[in-house]
C-alpha cells in the first residue's frame, strides 16, 4: 500500500512540473542518441575492417608506400595509391608456391566520387557472391572475357545510389577522387555488364573494370597529351608513351599459411623494389586507433549525460523547495521522511528511465533512416538496431548518476525541518 502511494504521489509530482520533466527527458534522450551513433558507427567500421582483412592477408605495392596507405587504397578502396609497380611483380607472385592466388589491382579513375578499380575476372570471382543482374552476353565466371574492355561491374549500393542498371553507360573521370586535374574520359564509355549481389563489405560501394581498360584509357590519354610533341618530331613515338601499360598499383595476395605470409612480407619489403603489408597487422593498428577515438567520443557523451543529470538534480531540488508546504502537510498526517524521500527517488529514476528509452529508440530509428547515406559515405553496412557496449555503459552511467542524485535529494529532505522552513517563508 505504501509503495502504491509513493508511486501515485511521484506521478502527481511529475504532472505538476511537466515542463521540467519533459526538458530533462529530452536532454537525456539527445545524449543517448549520440551514444547510439558513436557505438553503432564505430562497430560497423570495425566489423567491416576486420572482415575485409581476412580476405587478403598480404598486399604488395610500390616501394616507398606506407603500410596504412597501401592497405587503405588497395584493400578498402578509400585512399589514393602511392605510385605504381610493374605487372611482372604479379606474375612473380602468382608463380610462387607459397601463394594460393594473387590478384593485380590498378586505381586511377573515378565516377561521381566513387573510385574505379581495374581488376581481372578472377578477382570478381573471388570477392563476389554472384550477380543480382547480368548482361546477356556476359559470363558470370569470366565477366570481362575477351570483349570486356568497356565492361563495368558495380556493387549493389552504388547501383542503387546512382540508379544504374545493366546496359547503362557512363564515363569515368581521369585522376583520383579529389584530384584538381581530374577530367572526364568522354571518348571511353563504360557499360554496366553486371551488378553484384550484396556482400555487406567494401564491394557494395565499388566499381570494377577490366584491368586492360585502365591501360587502354591512360595509353590514349598519354598519347593525346604528347600529340603535339609527336608531330614536332615527325610522328615518331616516344619510348615513354607506353609507360602506363603494364603498370598496376598493388597485388592482393592469398597465401597458403601465416608462415608464408610473414616470409613474403619480409622478402617483398626488403628487395628495394616493392613494399609488402600484412593486412591483419595493419588492420589491428587501425582498429586500435578507432577504439581510442570511440573511447574519447564516449567519454564526451558520458560527461554530457552527467551534466544533464546534474540539471535534473537541480530541477528536483527546485521542486522540493516549491513543495515545502505540501511535504509539511504530509508530515502532519503521519507520513514519515522515508516515503517522502522515496517519492523523490522514484521521480529521479523515472526521469532517467524515460530518457534512456526515448533516446535509445530515437537514436536507432535515426540511424535506420540515415543508413543509406551512412553506408555510402563510410563504406560500411550499418546495423542500426545493434545494441553496443557504449550504450550499455551509458545506461550504467545514467543509472548510477540518478541514484547519486536521488541520495543527495534524500539527504536534503531528511535534514530539512519543514516546520522551520515554512515559518521562514
Amino acid at each position: 500500500m505504501r509503495l502504491r502511494y509513493i508511486l501515485k504521489a511521484s506521478v502527481h509530482s511529475i504532472k505538476h512540473r511537466k515542463s521540467a520533466f519533459l526538458i530533462s527527458v529530452f536532454s537525456i534522450s539527445v545524449s543517448f542518441m549520440m551514444l547510439c551513433a558513436i557505438g553503432n558507427i564505430s562497430f560497423g567500421i570495425a566489423a567491416a575492417t576486420v572482415n575485409r582483412s581476412l580476405t587478403f592477408p598480404l598486399v604488395v605495392g610500390p616501394v616507398g608506400s606506407s603500410d596504412t596507405s597501401l592497405v587503405m587504397s588497395s584493400v578498402f578502396n578509400v585512399d589514393k595509391p602511392d605510385g605504381t609497380l610493374d605487372y611482372g611483380i604479379y606474375e612473380e607472385l602468382s608463380a610462387d608456391k607459397r601463394v594460393r592466388s594473387a590478384f593485380p589491382v590498378i586505381r586511377s579513375d573515378s565516377y561521381q566520387g566513387v573510385p574505379i578499380t581495374g581488376v581481372n575476372s578472377a578477382y570478381i570471382n573471388e570477392i563476389s557472391k554472384g550477380f543480382s543482374s547480368l548482361a546477356q552476353n556476359s559470363k558470370a565466371d569470366d565477366i570481362f572475357g575477351e570483349g570486356g574492355l568497356h565492361c563495368a561491374v558495380i556493387g549493389s549500393k552504388i547501383a542503387a545510389r546512382h540508379e544504374l542498371e545493366v546496359g547503362d553507360g557512363f564515363f569515368g573521370s581521369h585522376g583520383h577522387v579529389g584530384d584538381e586535374d581530374a577530367h572526364e574520359h568522354s571518348s571511353f564509355a563504360y557499360s554496366v555488364c553486371g551488378i553484384l549481389n550484396p556482400t555487406n563489405s567494401v564491394e557494395d560501394f565499388s566499381i570494377f573494370v577490366d584491368l586492360r581498360s585502365a591501360w587502354a584509357i591512360h595509353h590514349a590519354h598519354h598519347h593525346h597529351d604528347h600529340e603535339g610533341e609527336h608531330e614536332h618530331e615527325g610522328g615518331h613515338e616516344h619510348e615513354g608513351e607506353h609507360e602506363h601499360e603494364g603498370k598496376i598499383t598493388a597485388v592482393l595476395v592469398k597465401t597458403v599459411n601465416p608462415a608464408a605470409t610473414a616470409a613474403l612480407e619480409r622478402e617483398y619489403s626488403e628487395n628495394g623494389r616493392t613494399n609488402a603489408a600484412n593486412v591483419a597487422k595493419t588492420v589491428r593498428q587501425l582498429v586500435q586507433y578507432m577504439n581510442k577515438a570511440e573511447t574519447a567520443a564516449g567519454f564526451f557523451s558520458y560527461g554530457t549525460l552527467v551534466l544533464v543529470m546534474l540539471m535534473v538534480f537541480v530541477t528536483i531540488l527546485m521542486a522540493v523547495n516549491e513543495r515545502k508546504k505540501e511535504m509539511a502537510l504530509m508530515r502532519t498526517i503521519g507520513i514519515g521522511r522515508f516515503p517522502i524521500a522515496m517519492m523523490i527517488v522514484c521521480e529521479s529514476l523515472f526521469t532517467a528511465l524515460c530518457g534512456i528509452i526515448a533516446g535509445s529508440a530515437a537514436g536507432h530509428a535515426v540511424l535506420a533512416l540515415l543508413k543509406p547515406r551512412i553506408d555510402v559515405a563510410l563504406g560500411i553496412s550499418l546495423e542500426p538496431f545493434y545494441f553496443t557496449a557504449v550504450e550499455l555503459n551509458g545506461i550504467v552511467v545514467t543509472a548510477v548518476t540518478a541514484l547519486l542524485i536521488s541520495f543527495a535529494a534524500l539527504v536534503k529532505i531528511y535534514r530539512m525541518n519543514l516546520t522551520e522552513e515554512i515559518s521562514r517563508d
